[in-house]
């Protein structure tokens, strides 16, 4: 299930068919379902970018709030707290003074590294410069942009990020 960044072809290496045809079979479109509870989670912004930055390794709240630029500590906070009870983190806390709490993925959370990459794989190859959100108009909001979609940052020229 992988695509080959070198690649011109804008065509997936997977065929999606087999899973569409399992999901029409759910009631994914039912909020009360399991499945689609679980995407509510995994397609949260702020989900993928907790996702990638322990792909890294363990850490620590501090950490993951330097490092995820933007996130309110209330929405890093709430959004780990589901990872951790959806089983994608996991919570390790030392007993020491002071309290030092670690957080990583769980094997169900590192499952989800492979299709988020995938997704990063199609943004790189169909996001151009042409494709910029319409409302980007400072290099604040490009940062700002970038920092949520930081794969696609190389693609860009100095002089669209300049504009």
């Amino acid at each position: 299930m992988a695509l080959n960044p070198d690649s011109n072809d804008s065509q997936l290496t997977y065929f999606p068919q087999p899973a569409l045809e399992r999901i029409a079979k759910m009631n994914l479109f039912d909020t009360k379902c399991a499945a689609h509870q679980m995407l509510e989670i995994i397609a949260n912004k702020w989900t993928v970018l907790i996702v990638y930055a322990l792909t890294q390794g363990k850490k620590r709240y501090g950490q993951l709030k330097q490092q995820i630029v933007g996130v309110s500590p209330k929405m890093l906070i709430q959004n780990l707290r589901n990872l951790e009870r959806y089983g994608l983190v996991e919570r390790e806390v030392h007993l020491s003074v002071p309290l030092r709490v670690e957080y990583s993925l769980t094997p169900l959370g590192a499952s989800l590294v492979e299709p988020l990459a995938i997704l990063g794989e199609w943004a790189y190859r169909h996001i151009t410069s042409h494709y910029l959100p319409k409302n980007v108009h400072t290099n604040t909001e490009l940062c700002i942009f970038f920092t949520f979609f930081p794969f696609l940052s190389n693609i860009f020229s100095k002089s669209v990020v300049e504009q």
